[in-house]
């Protein structure tokens, strides 16, 4: 009787220190040090991640819920390996007030428990659960419309004014007080640790100054990046800022002549570095091969792929020993798509350009297989695309 009281009482402290670890988890946060993600405990993480999309779009909920269960979906995710999500959301996400299923079909016994919630609602939910199943979780706020990938973190053309959830322009202050807003409302989950200030600025963006033709500030992605993640850090001081690149700056030191995808270009950080703590900066670059976007070094270059690292150590690659690099995206139909046998070419050549640099952490596009360019994880009869798996599975290391 007396070992049962003691074994009992073993186990209640245990639980103590679980609940402990958890709560200095969610109190110390997460840090970027000499290329690497660090824990509270100053463990490292590989991020072995994977985007699922659906919140950025105008069903503002994850992808497939008419076919599969949402709870099913991220356990399936841990299941093959991965450890981290990245989860794109838009305004809408956080203020639309009409229920999921009213916007798209969801299969009402797979999902019971999503039926008459709002956008934001399910986000809790989804949260919840990819935390109590022990995923990394990224949010990334993904544009400022569901409708489409829009350049820039504001809205002020009124022709575009149709686009945001208000019907209104949308501005650097709307999309900084947004980002608190999650940042501070998930601040509990202990598996929370970054969000990616926005995806894939482009156009008439610049990195800074310097382009002659460019002289607007407001399109200073640099000055941005550096105003939204202090409103992120000071709601939430644990999390990771996650900063994509631009596309050229074009002014006259770095090199615009090269190919780049939107996202990609990090060349200015060498000479006019982020003012945003090195302990809490990861640089998240995306990259993607000709099923995506036929850039001149994939169809006029006689050695493709064997010309593409000097690009990528140029763009992203050569500040891996120094600051966190984590892939943002990557992806492609790796042999069904439009390229063929080109992306599966392009794939495995930067796979093995990551593995030659030491970059192991990344985030795949995507989950479900209904992304245009890419395809997912998943085919369209929703089976797991093993070909792809082995592949990031080398990236991993396993």
């Amino acid at each position: 009787m007396m070992k049962g009281v003691v074994y009992r009482a073993l186990q209640a402290f245990a639980a103590l220190l679980m609940v402990a670890a958890t709560a200095n988890a969610v109190a110390a946060g997460y840090f970027a040090q000499q290329g690497k993600i660090l824990d509270a405990g100053g463990q490292e993480i590989q991020v072995r991640g994977i985007s699922h999309h659906g919140f950025n779009s105008p069903i503002l909920q994850p992808q497939f819920l008419w076919a599969m269960g949402w709870k099913e979906q991220i356990a399936q995710i841990k299941g093959l390996g991965f450890n981290a999500i990245r989860v794109p959301f838009v305004p809408d996400t956080l203020y639309s007030t009409t229920p999921v299923n009213q916007l798209s079909y969801i299969d009402p016994v797979l999902n019971p428990e999503l039926i008459g919630k709002t956008p934001l609602q399910v986000l809790d939910l989804w949260m919840a659960e990819a935390d109590r199943q022990g995923m990394y979780i990224l949010l990334d706020f993904h544009s400022v419309t569901m409708q489409l990938q829009y350049p820039t973190w504001f809205l002020s053309n009124p022709a575009d004014f149709n686009l945001v959830y208000n019907k209104q322009a949308y501005t650097r202050e709307n999309w900084a007080r947004d980002l608190a807003f999650v940042a501070q409302r998930y601040a509990h989950l202990a598996h929370f640790f970054g969000i990616d200030l926005y995806n894939e600025p482009h156009g008439s963006v610049r990195w800074s100054s310097g382009d002659t033709n460019a002289t607007n500030p407001v399109y200073f992605w640099k000055e941005a990046a550096e105003f939204a993640s202090a409103a992120v850090l000071a709601a939430n001081p644990r999390l990771l800022i996650f900063v994509e690149g631009s596309n050229g700056n074009y002014d006259g030191v770095e090199n615009s002549n090269i190919p780049m995808n939107w996202g990609e270009n990090f060349q200015p950080q060498a000479y006019k570095p982020l003012s945003i703590p090195n302990d809490k900066l990861v640089l998240s670059p995306h990259t993607y091969g000709p099923d995506v976007f036929m850039k001149s070094s994939f169809s006029s270059a006689s050695n493709f792929p064997f010309n593409l690292a000097a690009d990528w150590d140029a763009l992203f690659g050569k500040f891996s020993p120094t600051h966190a690099v984590v892939i943002g995206e990557f992806g492609g139909y790796y042999g069904p798509g439009p390229s063929g046998q080109q992306d599966v070419t392009w794939q495995n050549a930067f796979v093995q350009y990551l593995r030659d640099k030491g970059i192991r952490n990344s985030f795949y596009w995507c989950y479900a297989p209904n992304s245009g360019g890419t395809g997912g994880i998943l085919d369209d009869n929703l089976n797991v695309r093993l070909d792809k798996m082995a592949l990031l599975q080398q990236l991993w290391g396993q």
